[in-house]
């Protein structure tokens, strides 16, 4: 077996477990979105890096497995609807999540100064992002079907689907998200994160404190010993001073007898 064929093997393997645990990250998100309470921003900034890895795996999987599929002849790659097709959603996908770190963590992060606006573009960026992992997914498993879809179709039916992931993102998710946003910082302007933050901060300088006490406390034991030490020692030279005192007043005694 020629090493090319177990190096696209490895490719592949690799390629399909980056994608696998990118989508359930993005599924497992947005269902702990629709359920929440309260906006958990460090939730989401986790998931967000790891999908952003994921997402660089993707590419570097991808990529040479396009080498060695069609090297550098546009024409044969015309010829792939759909592995253009794929080539499309990945590039959307890469410049959404771009947009999603750069424009809607920090406004998610961060008390906005207009939670509609905030809102609408999270859910618009957000729909586009579950809309294209999807597509991707759907591309990957085309097999049977894909020699009877061209590259309008294949490009078509992913702007059906994001036209219908946007309208839901409007109509449903947009209000939600608002009402989230609104309800996740409290008057200060503090979000309700910070919270446990200063909790975490707290028990910290309770720790440290605790740390500082049992230091003081050996340096006192310390000192005690030291004391009671030096005590002991002056003891010690008195009693042998007073011994020393008595043999010599003792010494002309028996000389006299």
């Amino acid at each position: 077996m020629e090493i090319s064929v177990l190096a696209r093997q490895a490719l592949v393997y690799g390629h399909i477990i980056a994608f696998a645990l990118a989508l359930a990250t993005i599924l497992k998100e947005d269902a702990r979105f629709l359920g929440a309470k309260r906006l958990d921003s460090a939730s989401l900034l986790e998931s967000a890096k790891l999908v952003k890895l994921l997402l660089l795996a993707l590419w570097a999987t991808g990529i040479p497995m396009v080498l060695m599929d069609v090297g550098t002849d546009v024409s044969l790659l015309l010829s792939k609807p759909k592995l253009v097709a794929k080539l499309i959603v990945v590039a959307i996908l890469t410049l959404n999540g771009i947009l999603l770190h750069i424009v809607a963590f920090p406004m998610l992060v961060q008390k906005p100064k207009n939670a509609a606006r905030a809102a609408t573009i999270a859910a618009m960026l957000g729909a586009i992002s579950a809309a294209s992992w999807l597509c991707a997914s759907l591309l990957g498993a085309s097999r049977i079907v894909a020699p009877y879809f061209s590259l309008n179709d294949f490009v078509s039916a992913y702007l059906l689907v994001l036209a219908m992931a946007l309208a839901v993102a409007i109509l449903i998710v947009r209000g939600r998200l608002e009402r989230l946003l609104k309800s996740s910082y409290n008057e200060t302007g503090t979000s309700a994160n910070q919270g446990y933050n200063l909790s975490v901060a707290i028990l910290e300088a309770e720790i440290a404190r605790l740390a500082l006490s049992d230091i003081q406390r050996r340096l006192r034991t310390k000192h005690v010993t030291q004391q009671y030490s030096g005590l002991a020692r002056e003891t010690s030279s008195a009693a042998a001073r007073q011994r020393t005192a008595g043999a010599l007043s003792g010494g002309p005694s028996r000389w006299r007898v």
